[in-house]
């Protein structure tokens, strides 16, 4: 019965990274769509966040099942928790990307036409938000401490572009629309820039409950982000017999994300899948 829960547990764990992953790709599909004006390839990408969605919901039910019945205790319920934590996170993700499918959908539909520099910053900005998604990846594969003291200096870089994306907003001479609802659609459409921040600032959160998972200790993102690697590491705790973290086996479920977004780490791991 023990092996089974184990086994269970593992399933969970390599579900959450699978969910992760998905919104990683959809989220470059969303980008995508709204640079590029591809309509069709916004609707693929909306519809894709609803199946994460309900993939969600499912493996919320799952770990709530999995307490219920199983009793768990120390770092089994502490691997429960985290995964239904950064679930509940990986759904506001998901509602972010939609956000940012439906805005590609409306600049083609209403035929919103951005300045060359507002489109060029929010490639910017998606760019940064890749890599701040790469090391939240990276570090729950690897249950690396030291990336998530990594997360602020690369999310820096994306609320850089988000601000300079809205101070070039602010300078914009907007032409006097027909009427309210179109003015309406094009501060709806320019909203992508802060969605983008959104998903990174969320994916960090993910990434931060690693300190939880790993040392039992409930830090703040400030405690977490002015402390040094060497403390971090000296609150590891050890794990139970149920919690497997095994970065090889972990590695394939997050094994289609670009290589320069993850790290090195995380992409020598999933280079060495095929071996």
């Amino acid at each position: 019965m023990r092996k089974l829960f184990s086994s269970q547990l593992i399933e969970a764990r390599h579900e959450m990274l699978s969910i992760f992953e998905a919104i990683d790709l959809t989220l470059h599909d969303a980008v995508e769509a709204f640079v590029n004006d591809d309509r069709d390839l916004a609707r693929r990408a909306q519809n894709k966040t609803l199946k994460i969605d309900a993939r969600c919901a499912n493996l919320e039910a799952v770990c709530y099942n999995l307490i219920a019945t199983q009793s768990p205790v120390a770092s089994d319920f502490r691997l429960l928790q985290t995964i239904i934590y950064i679930d509940f996170n990986l759904q506001r993700m998901s509602d972010k990307v939609r956000r940012i499918a439906r805005a590609a959908k409306r600049k083609v539909k209403n035929d919103i036409e951005l300045p060359p520099q507002m489109v060029a910053l929010i490639e910017e900005e998606a760019a940064s938000v890749y890599r701040v998604l790469g090391a939240t990846a990276s570090a729950l594969v690897n249950n690396d401490l030291a990336t998530v003291l990594t997360l602020s200096e690369e999310d820096e870089a994306v609320h850089g572009a988000y601000q300079e994306f809205f101070r070039v907003f602010n300078r914009m001479e907007i032409v006097e629309a027909a009427d309210d609802a179109q003015m309406d659609d094009f501060r709806r459409t320019v909203m992508v820039s802060r969605y983008l921040d959104r998903v990174a600032s969320i994916s960090m959160e993910c990434a931060y409950r690693l300190m939880f998972l790993l040392t039992g200790q409930r830090w703040s993102a400030d405690d977490i982000a002015e402390a040094d690697e060497g403390e971090l590491e000296s609150l590891r705790i050890p794990s139970g017999e149920g919690v497997t973290l095994d970065p090889k086996s972990d590695a394939r479920f997050v094994s289609h994300l670009a290589p320069d977004e993850v790290g090195h780490d995380l992409a020598a791991l999933i280079a060495g899948l095929g071996e």
